[in-house]
């Protein structure tokens, strides 16, 4: 498409040549040969200036400072530079953009103009419609000199990726037993009663506590040891947000929701995160607002699952219990 503009400039500026070329024939006007040899010469001027000039153009950009949740308008901060001399450079930028969820391969353009020693900023404006990771990228920008005779690829790579927030919905009320022993080591035994009582000793995974460490055991093992009480499980509820694909929407905003309705009760948890990929899950404690937004990003990072969750982790965690599943259909208490 670019190179069909750049034949219409050209068939332009040869038909502007070809008048000049024959007034300075038939009235011999020393102006007009002048003029002629000019116009000649200009286009290699511009082409040797376009080619110098788009390897000094450059774009960056950031994504906005605040939080984004779903329905909100923001914008990309688009960062342009050109550090030559060569004015009237057009740029064009030829970018994607979609949620991870709804991949769209559309390509979308915007031409801005590169003054020479300049460096600008211009705002792209968006609009969310479903939580997920919003992506934006652009792999090369195309520069035409300043008489648009020929365009150069610039390889300039722009990739930013930015959190869109589930919004808070009502969430049932679920019958929640608070989990007791968080100050200390104990915790509740099978008949509800404080324990001590310790069944196993194995690997340190991520997520455990670093207060359920055996330091003793760490040493002579020469790696790191954790105590695995009875009924440990009962200590912090397991989330297992369940992201199926093509209903990615009311999973995300149940577990959002019920995050910050546990938390706002006091009560820690921990989320279950499935890689569809690897078909493994990653474990992570929620204690705080903050806790809640990193395990989010997580969890908007892996694409959506084919099929229901909940098998696969009983499968990987036989005689597991405590687990609440979030999928489309709602909030289960298992």
């Amino acid at each position: 498409m670019e190179h069909f503009k750049n034949v219409l400039y050209i068939i332009s500026y040869v038909l502007m040549t070809a008048v000049v070329l024959l007034v300075a024939v038939f009235y011999r006007q020393p102006l007009a040969s002048i003029l002629l040899v000019f116009l000649i010469v200009l286009p290699l001027f511009s082409i040797a200036a376009g080619s110098y000039g788009s390897k000094r153009f450059s774009v960056t950009a950031s994504a906005p400072p605040e939080q984004i949740t779903e329905g909100d308008e923001f914008r990309i901060r688009l960062h342009i530079r050109n550090t030559s001399f060569v004015p009237l450079l057009r740029c064009i930028i030829r970018y994607t953009y979609s949620n991870s969820y709804r991949k769209d391969d559309r390509t979308f353009t915007i031409t801005v103009a590169g003054e020479s020693f300049v460096s600008d900023h211009i705002n792209l404006s968006f609009k969310t419609s479903m939580p997920g990771m919003f992506n934006l990228d652009a792999s090369d920008i195309l520069v035409s000199d300043p008489l648009h005779f020929r365009t150069f690829k610039v390889k300039n790579e722009i990739h930013v990726m930015i959190p869109v927030m589930p919004s808070v919905v009502p969430v049932p009320d679920i019958v929640l037993t608070q989990y007791e022993g968080e100050p200390a080591d104990d915790i509740l035994s099978e008949t509800g009663e404080l324990t001590r009582d310790i069944r196993q000793l194995r690997e340190y995974r991520a997520g455990d506590r670093l207060k359920d460490i055996h330091w003793k055991a760490s040493a002579a093992a020469q790696e790191l040891m954790v105590k695995e009480y009875e009924r440990s499980v009962d200590l912090m509820y397991m989330l297992l947000p369940e992201i199926i694909k093509g209903k990615e929407e009311r999973s995300l905003r149940l577990y959002y929701s019920l995050g910050k309705k546990m938390l706002a009760q006091n009560m820690g948890f921990r989320t279950a995160i499935y890689h569809p990929g690897e078909k493994t899950f990653f474990y992570c404690n929620v204690s705080s607002a903050s806790d809640l937004d990193e395990s989010i990003y997580e969890i908007m990072r892996e694409s959506a699952s084919e099929t229901e969750v909940y098998p696969m982790f009983m499968a990987q965690n036989p005689g597991s219990y405590g687990i609440i599943r979030i999928c489309p259909e709602g909030i289960l208490n298992t």
